[in-house]
């Protein structure tokens, strides 16, 4: 018998049993978890007008914004078929803050407003989510016109920034994330996932799924953000004993949306 079957041959069987329900209870839970969904505000505009004055107004936030960086959820989504691959790029989700969603379809536009050029490489915005470089470079491939190196150093990959703040790392996707970081599932219906994206209007559920995927990019940076927070508490100087970082800092009107990095800690504020 080698020292490993030894081993755990040694497990009393009570630990087994005990583990068994453990690893029951867990999937049971996530099998209970509510799928996550965006109720706010979803801003569906398919004319080159609407998503221009749109845009203005994400403009105007970015530069309102007193923190470093302006960080909002983004997304894609485009028809794609077996025969002839992925189409072109049809909506575009933007969440500026988890209130509200802008959703940009493109296919009776024959060119992008300028305010969205000079929104995605404004050099406060920041796009999370999910693959995102990927995203852009299909962009700009679709449309031109853009500085594909401004979008790049503009994107915050949700995955690569969970794997240096979460205790564990992998090849993250949309699903997981939401699943370890939020306690929630996603709706993945491929019957939506998959669906004509270039068709104008989107159905109800297109425009409930794009709006969510989001609003999803940018509860996860959110959440990731809260948890680097937390840890670094622990290596803060100056910290008062027994103090914590008050939570009206951590979601306070200025911190939402722009969210950005703490400069000193000095703009710290203890509780």
């Amino acid at each position: 018998m080698t020292e490993k079957m030894r081993l755990r041959s040694a497990v009393p069987p009570e630990e087994k049993e005990l583990e068994q329900k453990r690893q029951q209870l867990e999937a049971e839970e996530k099998l209970n978890r509510p799928f996550i969904n965006h109720t706010g505000k979803i801003n569906y505009v398919t004319s080159l007008i609407d998503c221009a004055i749109a845009c203005d107004e994400l403009l105007e936030m970015a530069n309102k914004c007193l923190d470093q960086v302006f960080v909002v959820g983004f997304d894609l989504e485009w028809p794609f078929s077996f025969q002839t691959g992925p189409g072109k790029t049809a909506l575009m989700q933007i969440c500026p803050t988890t209130h509200i969603c802008h959703l940009f379809h493109f296919t009776h536009l024959k060119k992008l407003p300028k305010g969205l050029y000079e929104f995605l490489q404004h050099p406060k915005v920041r796009l999370t989510g999910i693959n995102i470089k990927n995203d852009v470079r299909k962009l700009a491939r679709d449309f031109g016109g853009f500085d594909v190196n401004k979008l790049l150093n503009n994107c915050i990959d949700s995955g690569v920034m969970a794997n240096g703040i979460l205790p564990v790392t992998q090849r993250w996707s949309m699903e997981k994330l939401v699943d370890y970081v939020l306690k929630m599932k996603v709706n993945k219906d491929k019957s939506v996932r998959m669906s004509k994206w270039h068709i104008v209007p989107l159905s109800k559920e297109q425009i409930q799924y794009a709006a969510t995927d989001g609003y999803a990019s940018l509860l996860i940076y959110i959440k990731l953000k809260e948890t680097e927070m937390d840890t670094s508490e622990l290596h803060l100087p100056f910290k008062p004993q027994g103090a914590t970082l008050s939570k009206t800092m951590r979601y306070s009107r200025r911190c939402l949306p722009c969210l950005g990095e703490i400069r000193s800690v000095e703009h710290l504020i203890w509780g």
